[in-house]
């Protein structure tokens, strides 16, 4: 099992979901998570830039301002996602592993330094 976690500062900068969908392919991740989108929300526009192929389960939590937001993918291949249990820094998924044939838990957790 392949994970990317990264904090990126910003996933809307010119040229970045080139980089997200190459680096997804090159490592052949199973899952990844992104933090500190600095997003609100997506479009279809930008999944399809991302993961055209439709391979992954994709779930997010908006950015507050200028910080904060994740954004979260589960490759369908390899897993059966359950549900995906978000707050206001976290990004949990069930899944199934279909080829260990056991449950996990993913996590994908960010909060700021300093309150």
């Amino acid at each position: 099992m392949i994970g990317i976690i990264w904090n990126c500062r910003g996933v809307a900068k010119k040229g970045l979901s080139t980089y997200i969908r190459e680096l997804i392919w090159d490592h052949k991740a199973d899952f990844i998570g992104i933090q500190e989108t600095m997003k609100k929300s997506y479009s279809e526009i930008f999944f399809r830039k991302l993961d055209s192929t439709k391979e992954f389960c994709w779930d997010w939590t908006p950015s507050s301002g200028k910080s904060g937001g994740m954004l979260s993918g589960i490759k369908n291949d390899r897993f059966e996602v359950e549900n995906f249990d978000n707050g206001e820094f976290m990004i949990i998924a069930n899944v199934f592993d279909k080829s260990l044939r056991k449950h996990w838990t993913l996590a994908n957790i960010y909060g700021p330094a300093q309150d």
